[in-house]
């Protein structure tokens, strides 16, 4: 009786560590641990059918046993090759079949029990071969635990044959079966081992993964802990590219946090990092950079809770300036776009207004002379032309904010632009009554080449020259200036006149959407107010900038400038 209780009790130990085995399959879904689970329910089996032989001494149940035993070895195998993921070669289940029919006309034809148990014996000792093949070349194990493994299989597996042996004539020896108990056993265990070693080795990699990752990722991740006592447990390294500051001072100081965000966000942050269940998953913060620039910081956080309490916050934090610059330009735009609206609706209404005005009293037979007609049409008239040119200036302005404004950009000499603009606006300037001062820098310019669109620039030129011949008296002068800047960098214009100049309220506004100046209020000037706005627009498509003085009273100075080319 002392046999057939030990042997129950590893039929217990065995169906446990199949248990074990189907456990972690349901955890991890690799499909080596399921054919384990069922190798060692096979087991299971066989030490039954010995139970019932030793009780019984009925000779089939040996038979039956060593049919488990089969297939014991052969869902080994199967896990063997599913652990490197190669597919088992389909000869191993061939074999099988024939011994399963070998048993079968054994037990049948009530063969000898050497004959039935000896091929079985050889498929045994063969696949033993191959399993320690497969743990030599392919099970990543250290060396001594695959020596241990190798040497475990070839005791099991030739042990296990040459018991076998041993069995057919002497199965009443307890000895023997308890060895080959004890090997199976030892093997499982010994496979339960290389197991573990294979979980550790993933667990390894997945840990230098996630590192490699989360140190060279440009956000920062944080972690946080709670309790038992609030401090900085890791920071990525990029921490310092995004903020200046180096992991190891968040370390040092638990409240390191509060130097990245201004006084205002104090709270929201401190919210953060208190584990607060208030507080957002997503929050926007404006924070500090080391060198005292600014940026935007999205944080993403989450608590993390044991027993409901919270013990450790771990989040993220991302550089959204780009994005939060585009949000802020595309506010800016569409309440720009609102006011350029308000402004053409009261552009255009003022001269529609009066259009319409006289063409009803034309209409009506209010106006009847011959010359209030005329001058009714010609009111009419002077009305759509402003209506024209503030289209027309709109059409520019849209295309040059847009992108759509085309330019035909080419090389050309400063000082033949220079001459060229002279030539062109010479006569409107004398026409006008202006005296002109014209100073070129011919030595300078004469070796300089610029990469401009005359007709644009030309442009400009023509919208200052005919601002500056408006607001200036009969008489008075205009001086025009073509040069280098200190540097030698820019080809730089300048058209001064001696006019009524611009307040300085006035000045930052200039080249503002429709903004007119006191000055053209007083005058009551009927310009569009977008004509200088062009004129900014053209001259930043070329690279160069566009500013004015002016002292009320004595004049203005408007002057703009195009980088030179240089090869």
């Amino acid at each position: 009786m002392y046999l057939p209780s030990l042997i129950i009790m590893f039929i217990t130990l065995t169906l446990l560590m199949s248990f074990i085995y189907f456990y972690m399959y349901s955890r991890s879904q690799e499909s080596f641990i399921r054919y384990w689970g069922f190798c060692w329910v096979a087991y299971s089996f066989s030490l039954l059918f010995l139970i019932l032989f030793i009780t019984t001494n009925t000779r089939p149940l040996l038979e039956l046993r060593k049919l488990f035993d089969l297939i014991n070895i052969l869902f080994l195998l199967y896990g063997a090759y599913a652990f490197m993921h190669t597919r088992i070669p389909t000869y191993w289940n061939r074999f099988c079949l024939y011994l399963i029919i070998w048993i079968a006309l054994g037990i049948y034809y009530q063969f000898d029990l050497l004959a039935v148990y000896l091929p079985i014996s050889m498929y045994q000792i063969i696949i033993t071969a191959v399993l320690c093949n497969i743990v030599y070349k392919y099970w990543k194990v250290p060396p001594f635990e695959k020596g241990l493994s190798i040497t475990v299989f070839i005791l099991w597996g030739v042990g296990k044959a040459l018991l076998s042996i041993f069995e057919v004539k002497y199965y009443n020896i307890s000895s023997i079966y308890l060895m080959e108990i004890i090997f199976s056993n030892i093997l499982n265990f010994c496979i339960f081992v290389i197991y573990l070693q294979k979980t550790k080795q993933e667990i390894r990699l997945a840990e230098r993964l996630y590192k490699i990752v989360a140190e060279n990722a440009a956000d920062v991740i944080f972690y946080y802990k709670l309790k038992p006592k609030p401090s900085f447990k890791y920071v990525t390294p990029s921490i310092e590219t995004m903020t200046g500051y180096s992991p190891k001072e968040f370390y040092q100081n638990p409240k390191f946090y509060l130097n990245l965000v201004p006084s205002d966000y104090f709270y929201s942050i401190n919210e953060i990092f208190n584990g607060s269940p208030q507080i957002d998953k997503v929050t926007v913060f404006q924070l500090i950079h080391k060198n005292g620039s600014t940026f935007w910081g999205e944080f993403h956080s989450s608590i993390l809770y044991e027993n409901s309490e919270p013990i450790a916050v771990e989040g993220i934090i991302r550089d959204i300036t780009k994005m939060k610059v585009a949000e802020l330009q595309l506010l800016d735009s569409k309440q720009s776009r609102d006011l350029l609206l308000t402004y053409i609706s009261h552009e255009l209404k003022t001269p529609i207004t009066s259009i319409l005005g006289y063409v009803n009293a034309l209409n009506d037979g209010t106006l009847n002379t011959t010359e209030e007609k005329k001058s009714a049409l010609e009111i009419i008239s002077s009305k759509a032309l402003t209506l024209e040119h503030l289209i027309n200036d709109l059409f520019q302005l849209s295309k040059l904010e847009t992108n759509q404004f085309s330019f035909n950009f080419m090389h050309i000499s400063a000082l033949e632009i220079s001459q060229d603009l002279i030539n062109q606006h010479l006569l409107d300037i004398k026409t006008a009554g202006l005296k002109s001062i014209i100073e070129i820098n011919k030595e300078q310019l004469s070796k300089i080449n610029i990469i401009a669109d005359p007709k644009r620039i030309d442009q400009v030129f023509s919208n200052i020259i005919f601002n500056a011949i408006k607001y200036t008296e009969e008489n008075d002068k205009l001086i025009i200036k073509f040069y280098l800047d200190k540097n030698l960098k820019n080809y730089v214009i300048s058209i001064s006149d001696t006019g009524l100049g611009i307040s300085q309220e006035d000045l930052p506004f200039i080249f503002d959407l429709f903004y007119k100046s006191q000055t053209a209020t007083l005058r009551k000037e009927n310009g569009s107010g977008l004509g200088l706005t062009i004129s900014k627009e053209i001259i930043a498509a070329h690279g160069g900038e566009i500013w004015v003085k002016s002292n009320p009273g004595k004049g203005s100075t408007f002057t703009f400038s195009i980088p030179i080319y240089e090869d």
